[in-house]
C-alpha cells in the first residue's frame, strides 16, 4: 500500500504533463516571469496600486520592452536592405574586384582567384551567382514557408496563454503560493524550504545577469563596430544585444562582423575589432556575468558557465534559468546542505507570495 500511495500521484503527474505537453513552455515562461517581476509587483502594490492595476502595468511594460526593439530592428533592417540592394546592383554592373587578401592565401590562392575572376569579377556575374544559389534554395524555402503561417499562429497562441497565465498569477498570487507550498511540503518536506529559497534567487540572478550583460555588450560592441567602420553599426549592435542573451551569441556576432570587414579588405580594422571583442567578452564572462548570476547563491564561475551552456543546449532558452538553479541545488548539496552561503531568509515567508 505505501508503494501504491506513492505510485498513483507520480502516475497522475506524468499523465497531466502528457496532457499539457504543448502548453508546458507557456506555463513555465509565465512562472519564470512572475518570479522575476514579483518584487516590482509588490512595490507597486505597496505604493497604493491594486493587484489588477499593477498586473496591467507590468504586462504593458513587458510587451513594450519586447515589441519596441523588434519594431526598431525591422525598421532599421528595411532601410539597410535597400542600401544593400543598391550596392549589390552597382557591384553587379561593374563586377566585384578580387580582394588583395585572397591573393595572399597559402595553397588555395590561385584556384580561389581564378574562380573569383570567372564568377564575380565579370559584369553580371554576381547576379548570375545569386540566381543560381537562390534557385537551389527555392525548394527548401518553399517547404519552410508552407509551415511558416501555422507556426506563427501557434506561437502567437502560446504567447497569449503565457501572458494570460502571468496576469492570473499576479491576481491570484497568494492562493497559488499556498497550493505550491502545500504540495512541496508534502512531497519533499526536508528540502522544499531550500528549493523554495534557491529558485527565485537563481532565476532573478540569471535574468539580471543576462539582460544587463546583453545591453552592455550591445552598446559596447555597437560602438566598436562604428569605430571599426562596419556598415550599419546600430543595427549590428542591436542584433549583438539580442544574440548576447544566449551563451556564445556575442562572440559569433563580432566574429561575423570581423570577417565582413576582412572581406572588404579592412584587415587592420577586422583584427582590432576581433581582439577588442575577445577582450571585452573575457572581462564580461570572467567578472561581470558570473558575479551577477552566481553571487546570490554563491556559485563559482565554472558552475554558472556550465549551467548556462548545459541548460540552453538541452532545454533551449528556458534552460538558461533552469541550469543555474540546478547548479545552485548541486552546490548546496556539495556544501553538506548548509544554508549560510545563500542570501535571504532562512525560513520562507508566506507574505513573499511567489518569491523567497
Amino acid at each position: 500500500m505505501p508503494y501504491l500511495s506513492l505510485f498513483l500521484p507520480v502516475l497522475f503527474v506524468v499523465a497531466l504533463a502528457f496532457l499539457l505537453k504543448h502548453f508546458l513552455a507557456s506555463l513555465a515562461w509565465a512562472g519564470l516571469l512572475a518570479v522575476i517581476t514579483w518584487p516590482v509587483h509588490q512595490m507597486l502594490m505597496r505604493r497604493g496600486g491594486s493587484r489588477t492595476g499593477s498586473a496591467v502595468l507590468i504586462l504593458t511594460a513587458l510587451i513594450i520592452s519586447f515589441v519596441a526593439p523588434s519594431v526598431f530592428l525591422f525598421n532599421t533592417l528595411s532601410n539597410e536592405l535597400s542600401t544593400v540592394e543598391r550596392l549589390v546592383g552597382q557591384l553587379n554592373q561593374t563586377g566585384v574586384p578580387v580582394p588583395e587578401w585572397l591573393m595572399r592565401l597559402p595553397m588555395i590562392a590561385k584556384p580561389a582567384v581564378k574562380w573569383w575572376q570567372e564568377n564575380l569579377e565579370v559584369p553580371g556575374g554576381l547576379n548570375t551567382l545569386i540566381q543560381t544559389t537562390a534557385g537551389d534554395l527555392v525548394p527548401h524555402l518553399s517547404s519552410a514557408l508552407s509551415t511558416l503561417g501555422p507556426s506563427i499562429l501557434a506561437n502567437a497562441l502560446y504567447l497569449f496563454l503565457a501572458l494570460l497565465t502571468l496576469f492570473i498569477l499576479y491576481i491570484e498570487g497568494p492562493a497559488v503560493v499556498r497550493y505550491v507550498d502545500h504540495a512541496g511540503e508534502r512531497i519533499t518536506p526536508k528540502y522544499y524550504a531550500v528549493v523554495r529559497r534557491l529558485f527565485p534567487l537563481s532565476v532573478r540572478g540569471t535574468a539580471l545577469g543576462l539582460c544587463s550583460v546583453a545591453i552592455l555588450e550591445g552598446i559596447v560592441l555597437g560602438a566598436a563596430y562604428a569605430v571599426a567602420g562596419a556598415p550599419a553599426p546600430v543595427l549590428l549592435g542591436v542584433i549583438t544585444g539580442y544574440m548576447a542573451l544566449i551563451p556564445g551569441g556575442a562572440p559569433l556576432s563580432f566574429t561575423a562582423v570581423s570577417l565582413l570587414l576582412l572581406g572588404q579588405g579592412n584587415a587592420g580594422a577586422a583584427l582590432g575589432l576581433f581582439c577588442w571583442g575577445a577582450f571585452e567578452l573575457f572581462m564580461v564572462d570572467k567578472f561581470i556575468r558570473p558575479k551577477l548570476i552566481g553571487q546570490r547563491v554563491d556559485l563559482p564561475f565554472l558552475a554558472v558557465l556550465f549551467g548556462l551552456l548545459g541548460g540552453v543546449s538541452t532545454m533551449g532558452v528556458l534552460g538558461l534559468f533552469i541550469g543555474p538553479f540546478m547548479m545552485a541545488v548541486l552546490f548546496w548539496w556539495l556544501r553538506n546542505g548548509k544554508d549560510d552561503s545563500v542570501q535571504g531568509p532562512s525560513v520562507p515567508s508566506k507574505s513573499d507570495k511567489l518569491a523567497a
